[in-house]
């Protein structure tokens, strides 16, 4: 998140990525705190256990991450994408972690803007590699997962 930040500052050609004014600055450096210290952090602690020591799902913890979904899903009403109405590096960051968690198979659902944001985000995406860069890792981890499950 920090390098996305860093490398769109030195070398974006303009500032839609990472806006220069402080409040939507402020909107998107929310959206990657959000991302890295709710979402992902929540998505780490679901999966993870089973991925590294096999250990059964805790639906306390499923609780947690459908709860960090839907708190996204409000963030979506606010804006177009998800911290302006424009594509920024929230919008790369928060769709590496939705994207693994559709990889791992969780009930997307009940997050409609969730979902249909997402597919503007691989559509986004599309052209700069996003099916080699993140689906296929993606993919990746959820076989790993699902291969610990049936142990």
């Amino acid at each position: 998140r920090v390098i996305l930040a860093y490398l769109v500052s030195a070398y974006g050609k303009d500032e839609n990525l990472y806006p220069k004014d402080f409040r939507s600055r402020a909107i998107v450096d929310q959206r990657l705190h959000f991302d890295l210290g709710t979402l992902y952090q929540r998505v780490v602690d679901y999966y993870f256990p089973t991925i590294q020591l096999g250990a059964h799902l805790d639906q306390t913890k499923k609780a947690k991450l459908a709860e960090a979904l839907g708190w996204f899903e409000a963030m979506l009403k606010q804006y177009q994408w998800s911290a302006a109405n424009h594509f920024t590096i929230a919008d790369i960051a928060l769709c590496v972690t939705v994207s693994q968690i559709e990889a791992f198979q969780f009930d997307l659902h009940p997050y409609p803007r969730v979902r249909a944001w997402l597919q503007k985000c691989k559509d986004e995406l599309q052209g700069h590699g996003y099916k080699e860069i993140n689906e296929t890792g993606a993919e990746t981890l959820a076989g790993l997962f699902r291969s610990k499950l049936k142990q």
